[in-house]
């Protein structure tokens, strides 16, 4: 059976509202997606103007387990293990070229996982929660160790991707564009987010964690490291030592959180009328 480009998501009830604009951002990608996976809980309510919208789009609800952030991506991985998956937010507007930067590159490079961002921790790429792209494969039943007390103690499923796919002798690559460092915030509100702190500190926990029950992630560099989307990214990471790495990416995290996220706050409404405005031309 040919593979197929799946997306995936999941979303709460302070969310869930923003579903039909986050998939049009999706539907309207220079290569749209098969379908969509609507990840939602069992006692997730579904409100009428969004049933209606999914009513009316390939999009399948898939009720499982509340997980938490887990829920977004393992069941997908799960239900359709030969196919591609792109796991993305429910508060993010996405660039109409992205699947298709996803598509490319997993086609040079089809047995590693791919990350929307450049984030670093602990001297591995790391999965991205914005948006990546992945296969059941690339963690040869490591799925399965995704339990309730990995749930529990690594609260940042993003680390657990990364661990189990280093873990499987698949690391996760990056796309080649820098779009998602400039993507468009959509009505966040309240639930999963945390500040820059908390979040450093919860990478640290969950690795931690990780790598004191499953054994130390393996260095994985070299299938790519030649390549001119990687080298000189992962050049100058070789030259690091992973303490070095992390202290470096936490210190400029810190530094730049804050004029990141008031420019943020000022510029979204301005962002938000430009797509708008794009949306409708096209």
């Amino acid at each position: 059976m040919e593979e197929r480009i799946i997306v995936t998501l999941t979303t709460y009830s302070k969310r869930i509202g923003n579903i039909p604009t986050i998939l049009e951002t999706i539907f309207k990608q220079t290569v749209p997606p098969d379908f969509v996976v609507l990840n939602l809980a069992y006692d997730e309510v579904i409100p009428d103007d969004v049933k209606k919208y999914i009513d009316t789009h390939p999009i399948e609800v898939n009720r499982v387990p509340d997980t938490k952030v887990y829920k977004k991506l393992i069941p997908t991985l799960k239900k359709y293990p030969h196919d591609a998956i792109i796991s993305i937010d429910d508060d993010w507007l996405y660039p109409k070229e992205m699947i298709e930067d996803f598509v490319h590159i997993h086609k040079r490079y089809p047995n590693y996982p791919i990350s929307g961002n450049h984030a670093v921790a602990f001297g591995f790429q790391c999965h991205c929660g914005c948006a990546s792209l992945t296969k059941a494969e690339y963690f040869e039943g490591c799925l399965e160790m995704i339990d309730e007390e990995v749930i529990k103690h690594c609260k940042c499923d993003d680390i657990a991707y990364t661990y189990f796919a280093n873990k499987s002798g698949h690391p996760y690559i990056r796309t080649k564009g820098l779009y998602f460092s400039n993507m468009i915030p959509y009505n966040g509100g309240d639930g999963y987010s945390l500040s820059i702190v908390d979040e450093l500190r919860v990478i640290s926990e969950s690795f931690e964690y990780l790598s004191l029950r499953f054994g130390q992630m393996k260095e994985l560099l070299h299938p790519y490291i030649k390549d001119a989307y990687f080298a000189d990214f992962l050049g100058d990471l070789c030259k690091l030592s992973y303490e070095k790495q992390l202290r470096r990416e936490s210190e400029k995290t810190l530094k730049s959180s804050l004029s990141f996220r008031l420019g943020n706050i000022l510029l979204s409404p301005f962002r938000i009328i430009r797509y708008n405005l794009f949306s409708k031309k096209e």
